[in-house]
């Protein structure tokens, strides 16, 4: 993967996460805050796949620590 696609497939990762995070904004707020939670755990998740793909071709990358899944905000 070159520096390109990482950065292409990091962008969708984010603007997928956004539109998600859209769609939860007419729920009540425990709903919503829970919800987001869930999605921002989600998105941690498949960020660090993405960063374990690049890993050796952009170790600096991987200074960027992740949010724990437990995060209580």
């Amino acid at each position: 993967m070159n520096g390109y696609q990482y950065l292409v497939r990091r962008n969708r990762l984010i603007f997928e996460l956004d539109d998600a995070v859209r769609k939860l904004s007419d729920l009540p707020e425990p709903e919503r805050v829970a919800g987001t939670r869930r999605l921002e755990a989600q998105f941690d998740l498949r960020l660090r796949q993405l960063y374990t793909e690049v890993a050796g071709e952009y170790p600096g990358e991987r200074k960027i620590k992740a949010r724990p899944i437990d995060d209580p905000r």
